[in-house]
C-alpha cells in the first residue's frame, strides 16, 4: 500500500486567463457602429480600419505568443511550489497548466505509481505580492523501496510472534561476547 499524505492548502503562482476573444468582439462592434455613425474617407475612418486589423492580430499573438510563455512560466512556478511540499512529486507542464486553469482540478501520475492531484479550492489567498488562488494538494507516493519496508518492519512489531523473533535476534547468545 502506498505512502498517502494529507492534502495541504496553499496559494499557487497561477496567471488569470483573459480571454481576448470578448475585447476582440467589443473593440470590432464599437469600430463598427462609429464607422456608420462618423461616415467614411476621413481620419477617424482610417483608425476605425487600423482597429478593424489590431484587435484580431492582438487576439492571434496572445493566443501564439503571450499564453504559451505564460503557460511555460506558471508551470515552473507550479512544479517549484509542488515540490517545496512533495519534493519526489512529478514535475507540473505546461499541458497540465492548461488543464487545471479549464477545469481546476489536475492529476499527474509518475513512473513509480504515485499520483499528484491539484484542485482549486476557489478562493484567493491574500500574499505580499497579491492575491492567488488557493489550492489543495496532495500527493501519494508510488514504489518508495525501504520507506514502504520500514512501515511494514514497525506494523509488524505489533505481533507478539514477531516481536519474540526480533528480540531473540537482538540478544546476544550464552556463550557469546556482546560487541
Amino acid at each position: 500500500m502506498p505512502a498517502q499524505t494529507s492534502p495541504v492548502l496553499v496559494p499557487i503562482p497561477l496567471s488569470p486567463r483573459r480571454s481576448h476573444s470578448l475585447r476582440t468582439v467589443a473593440g470590432l462592434s464599437m469600430a463598427a457602429m462609429l464607422f456608420l455613425f462618423l461616415g467614411g474617407g476621413d481620419l477617424v475612418t482610417v483608425l476605425i480600419g487600423f482597429g478593424f486589423i489590431l484587435h484580431p492580430v492582438q487576439a492571434a499573438t496572445d493566443k501564439l505568443v503571450r499564453w504559451p510563455r505564460q503557460d511555460r512560466t506558471d508551470a515552473e512556478s507550479l512544479t517549484r511550489v509542488v515540490r517545496e511540499y512533495f519534493y519526489n512529486a512529478p514535475a507540473v507542464d505546461t499541458r497540465g497548466v492548461r488543464e487545471l486553469a479549464a477545469t481546476r482540478q489536475l492529476q499527474i501520475n509518475d513512473d513509480g505509481g504515485g499520483q499528484l492531484r491539484i484542485a482549486l479550492t476557489g478562493r484567493r489567498k491574500p500574499t505580499p505580492a497579491g492575491s492567488r488562488p488557493e489550492a489543495r494538494l496532495s500527493y501519494r507516493c508510488g514504489d518508495v523501496g525501504l520507506a514502504d519496508f520500514d512501515r511494514l518492519l514497525q506494523n509488524a512489531e505489533r505481533d507478539p510472534s514477531v516481536r519474540r523473533a526480533t528480540d531473540r535476534m537482538r540478544r546476544p547468545e550464552p556463550g557469546r561476547a556482546a560487541s
